[in-house]
C-alpha cells in the first residue's frame, strides 16, 4: 500500500471546504507502557465535522492489511452524498485481541480503543463531529469493539459486529453496573446523576456469518436489547435481518427518536469473507450513518440522521458571495410551499466552531419547529479559518487545523459576514413572501457570538435573537464593540434570550456572578436595550426553576427584552427542546415595527 499524506497551506476561496490534510497517517498511543499502532485514512474532500469510523480487524490482520484489502477505503472515498467520512483502523497485538481481558484493565484492548479515541477526536489534522463516532469489529475484533463500547458507551453513535466472539459475561456485568462518569460532553466524577454504564443506550448490529459452528453471542444480543429497551418488531428489515426496536417513549422525547434505539440481528453466510466485503456497505449506509448521538441530555440524544437535501428537501446553495464560495441551506416547510403568498417569518440558525449548516439543523431541530409553526430557516456554513480565540480550551487548540469559524472580528482576509447575511436575506425575500417585521437569529457557541454580532451590526433587521451557549465569552464583548460595523450603528432595542449549560465551566460558568462572562453579557444587553435603572450587582433573585431549566427575566414596559437561562446537566450543546422554547416563548411574540420591539403576549 503506497498511500501518502498531504497538506495544503492555504484556503482557496473558490474551494474553501477542502481539507487541509488528507491521505494516510500512521500513529501510536501508549497503553500500559506499550506503544500500540493505528492508522488514519482521510479521503481528499472530507469536510470538517464529518463522521469517523473506528475499525477493529480480526486477530492476525494488521491495520495496513485491513485498510488495503477491506472495502472501507473505497466506501469513504466514493460516498455518494456530500460527506466523505474518515477511517481510524486499529490492530490487535501479536497474540490477538484479548478475549479474556478483565474489566478496567489499564493495559487491555478497551483501554487501547479509549486512547485511540482520544487521539481520533483531536482536531490538528481533521475534525470528526462528536455526534458521528462509530465502531465496527470483525471476529475477535468485534468482541473487543463490544468491550470498548461497554466501557465508554456515551462516546459512540453505533456499533456493528461481524462474526463476533462472545464477550466474557463477567466483563459485561461489571461494565454495566459501573458508574457512568464520562459522557463525552462532560465528566460527572461524583456520579451526581447516579447513572450506570448499562443505562446508556447504543444502536448495535450483530451479524453472524454461519448458521452452525459460530460462537453463541445470544447473551450479548440480549444485553444490547435491554439497554436500548428494544423488543422484537414483527417482520424483518431485510430477508436476513430482524430488528429489535424500542416501543416505550424515551426519557426526553422532544430530543430523541425511539427508532434510533435499535438492535439488529442478521445471519449473512458470507459476512466474514474478504474482510466483510459483502456487508460493509450495508453496515455504513443502512445502519451506522442513519443514527447520530447529539450532546444534550446526560449520555446524549440518539436521533435518526436527516440529510438536509435528501431527507428534508432543503434548498442547497453553494454560490460566489463577496469573492468566496459560500454554503447555505434554506428549509421550506410544506405549509409554506402550499401558501406561497402568505408572508412568513425567517430564522437564521448559526452553527458553532468546526461545524456546518447541516450539523446545526440536525443538532438544533429548527426544521421541526418550522414544520409546526410555518416559517423559513436559513442555516449557513462559516468560512474556514484558524483559531480566533484568546486562549486554548476544550474546543479550540492552538494546533487545530483550519475549521469553520465565523469572521465576527471582521478580519480583512476573510469574508464579510454581515454582507453575506444580507445577501441570504435578500435572496429569500426575492423568492418567498417574507414577513420583514419578523426576522430572527439564533446560534450555538461561536454561532451564538455570530448571532450577537448580527444583532449589534444589523439591529434594524432582527425582531429578537437567542444565543445558545450564548454569552460573550473570552472577553469578546470588548473586541466586538470595537468593530466599525457595530460602532457606526445606533443602539436599538433588541430582545435577547441567552442560554448556557451547567456543564460547560471550561468555557464560562453557568451562574452570573461579579464580572464573569454571563454577568458582563447580561449587563451589556441591559444597557443596549435601555432597561430601566441600573443593571443588578448580583443575580441571586428572580429565578424561576422548572425541571432542568432555570430562567431569569428582565422587563421593560411589560416586555421581556432580556432573558437568561441555565440548563441543568447540559453540556456545551443545544437541542430541539431549546429551539421549541425559543420560538414558542420568545420569537413568535416579538416583531420589529418602526424601529421598536413590539411584544404580543
Amino acid at each position: 500500500m503506497n498511500l501518502k499524506n498531504y497538506s495544503r497551506d492555504e484556503i482557496d476561496p473558490m474551494n474553501p471546504m477542502r481539507p487541509t490534510h488528507y491521505g494516510l497517517f500512521d500513529r501510536t498511543v501508549d497503553v500500559g507502557g506499550r506503544a500500540r499502532r493505528f492508522l488514519y485514512y482521510v479521503p481528499d474532500g472530507a469536510m470538517a465535522s464529518t463522521a469517523g469510523v473506528m475499525l477493529l480487524p480480526p486477530s492476525g490482520v494488521t491495520a495496513a492489511e485491513f485498510l488495503e484489502h477491506s472495502s472501507w477505503r473505497q466506501l469513504c472515498e466514493t460516498e455518494e452524498c456530500k460527506e466523505k467520512f474518515i477511517l481510524c483502523v486499529l490492530e490487535a497485538e501479536p497474540g490477538g485481541w484479548r478475549d479474556g481481558e478483565r474489566y478496567g484493565d489499564p493495559a487491555g484492548d478497551a483501554a487501547y480503543v479509549e486512547a485511540v479515541f482520544g487521539e481520533f477526536s483531536r482536531r490538528n489534522l481533521f475534525c470528526v463531529h462528536e455526534s458521528k463516532y462509530y465502531l465496527v469489529g470483525y471476529g475477535a475484533g468485534a468482541a473487543a469493539a463490544q468491550r470498548a463500547a461497554l466501557t465508554n458507551p456515551a462516546l459512540y453513535a453505533g456499533l456493528a459486529c461481524v462474526a463476533s466472539t462472545p464477550v466474557d459475561p463477567a466483563f459485561r456485568e461489571q461494565a454495566c453496573a459501573d458508574a457512568c462518569l464520562n459522557f463525552d460532553g462532560f465528566e460527572d466524577p461524583e456520579n451526581r446523576m447516579g447513572l450506570h454504564k448499562g443505562d446508556i443506550p447504543l444502536p448495535v448490529w450483530m451479524i453472524a456469518a454461519d448458521a452452525e459452528g459460530e460462537a453463541d453471542c445470544t447473551a450479548d444480543l440480549r444485553g444490547w436489547c435491554a439497554r436500548n429497551g428494544a423488543v422484537l418488531r414483527p417482520g424483518r428489515v431485510a430477508p436476513d435481518t430482524i430488528a429489535f426496536v424500542r416501543e416505550a417513549e424515551t426519557d426526553y422525547p422532544v430530543n430523541q427518536d425511539r427508532e434510533a434505539y435499535r438492535v439488529w440481528s442478521s445471519l449473512v453466510p458470507n459476512a466474514r469473507d474478504n474482510l466483510g466485503e459483502a456487508v460493509n456497505r450495508r453496515i455504513w449506509k443502512d445502519f451506522l450513518s442513519r443514527v447520530r448521538r447529539w450532546m444534550s441530555e446526560p449520555g446524549g440524544s440518539l436521533r435518526m440522521t436527516e440529510d438536509p437535501v435528501r431527507d428534508l428537501n432543503c434548498e442547497y446553495h453553494f454560490e460566489l458571495v463577496g469573492g468566496w464560495m459560500r454554503e447555505w441551506y434554506v428549509y421550506v416547510p410544506d405549509q409554506v410551499r402550499a401558501n406561497p403568498s402568505k408572508p412568513v417569518p425567517v430564522v437564521f440558525a448559526n452553527h458553532g466552531y468546526t461545524c456546518s449548516g447541516e450539523i446545526y439543523l440536525g443538532n438544533s431541530g429548527w426544521n421541526r419547529v418550522a414544520d409546526r409553526y410555518g416559517f423559513l430557516v436559513i442555516a449557513a456554513t462559516a468560512p474556514y479559518d484558524l483559531i480566533q480565540g484568546k486562549g486554548e480550551n476544550e474546543a479550540c487548540k492552538f494546533d487545530n487545523t483550519s475549521l469553520p469559524a465565523w469572521n465576527i472580528f471582521g478580519k480583512p482576509d476573510r469574508p464579510d459576514e454581515i454582507a453575506f447575511f444580507r445577501h441570504m436575506l435578500e435572496d429569500v425575500r426575492a423568492r418567498f413572501a417574507v414577513d420583514e417585521t419578523r426576522v430572527y437569529a439564533t446560534g450555538h457557541s461561536w454561532g451564538s457570538m455570530m448571532t450577537q454580532y448580527l444583532g449589534m451590526a444589523m439591529p434594524e433587521v432582527f425582531a429578537a435573537i437567542a444565543p445558545c451557549s450564548g454569552v460573550l465569552f473570552d472577553e469578546h464583548d470588548e473586541t466586538l464593540l470595537r468593530n466599525p460595523q457595530i460602532i457606526q450603528k445606533p443602539r436599538a432595542e433588541l430582545p435577547v434570550w441567552m442560554f448556557v449549560g451547567e456543564m460547560e465551566p471550561w468555557l464560562f460558568p453557568h451562574l452570573p456572578e461579579g464580572e464573569n462572562a454571563p454577568a458582563r453579557s447580561i449587563r451589556l444587553w441591559w444597557q443596549r436595550n435601555g432597561l430601566p435603572g441600573e443593571a443588578p450587582d448580583t443575580f441571586e433573585e428572580g429565578w424561576h426553576a422548572h425541571g432542568r431549566w432555570h430562567d431569569l427575566t428582565y422587563q421593560k414596559e411589560e416586555r421581556p427584552l432580556l432573558r437568561y437561562t441555565w440548563v441543568g446537566y447540559m453540556p456545551h450543546a443545544t437541542m430541539p427542546e431549546m429551539s421549541f422554547r425559543i420560538w414558542e416563548e420568545f420569537f413568535r411574540h416579538f416583531a420589529r415595527e418602526d424601529g421598536k420591539a413590539v411584544y404580543t403576549p
